[in-house]
């Protein structure tokens, strides 16, 4: 995966139902992402196109599956299975022995995952909280030091 495809990857991920695009897709959030996972993001082209794409990331405890995605016509053709393998083993080489993806119980998609070897976790709860938010909902004791 190359920074020089991220407008043809905004398009392919934006035309899935159920994708989310937020401000880590932009194109300097993606550059630094890119950065940083060097050697865990794939894409698969038809001459110029880009037809199909995994981002994976890791933490250097776990890896991450960021938006697989492969164009409609081409889909059913184990396109992105190849490039879930190709990711998977790249994450597994870097010494990671688990990866994590997050995709909403209604995507259609989970049915792929789940015959890809994906298994829905019943055991945790994911918790989200926007960052940068209101400062009054997260006061510190100024009596105490956090370092």
């Amino acid at each position: 995966m190359r920074a020089e495809d991220h407008q043809q990857l905004l398009r392919l991920w934006s035309s899935f139902p159920g994708n989310t695009i937020t401000g880590a897709d932009s194109d300097r959030e993606f550059r630094k992402f890119l950065q940083r996972n060097r050697g865990f993001c794939f894409t698969a082209c038809d001459g110029n196109e880009v037809v199909g794409s995994v981002m994976a990331g890791s933490d250097r405890r776990r890896g991450y599956i960021y938006h697989l995605a492969v164009c409609a016509d081409l889909q059913g053709r184990g396109l992105g299975s190849a490039l879930m393998k190709k990711a998977e083993e790249a994450l597994a080489k870097a010494g990671l022995e688990k990866a994590h993806l997050f995709i909403y119980r209604d995507n259609p998609a989970v049915v792929f995952y789940e015959k890809a070897g994906w298994h829905a976790r019943e055991d945790i709860t994911l918790m989200s909280k926007a960052l940068g938010g209101d400062s009054e909902k997260g006061t510190i004791d100024s009596t105490r030091s956090i370092t």
